[in-house]
């Protein structure tokens, strides 16, 4: 997830860090075992956006996007449950 070299995160960082901002554990089941095709390490060379956008930069990192969402969804769920 993310994108670039600094600001990117494996799944399982990424439940990682939804468990640390929500006190919550997710549900997982980890298989020790490659899928077809799954990159043992992806992220974005971010040179092409640079060369075509110079003044464009990453402005979020990644723990914020995440915080941003659990609020979102911790709103959006006690609308429609009223309280």
């Amino acid at each position: 997830m993310g994108s670039g070299k600094g600001n990117f995160c494996s799944i399982i960082e990424a439940f990682q860090m939804a468990e640390r901002i929500t006190g919550r554990l997710m549900k997982s089941r980890y298989v020790d075992e490659n899928r077809i095709g799954d990159h043992i390490c992806y992220y974005n060379d971010l040179l092409n956006i640079r060369l075509h956008y110079p003044a464009w930069n990453i402005t979020r990192a990644l723990d914020s996007i995440f915080r941003e969402l659990v609020i979102s969804w911790t709103e959006r769920l006690a609308k429609q449950s009223g309280l």
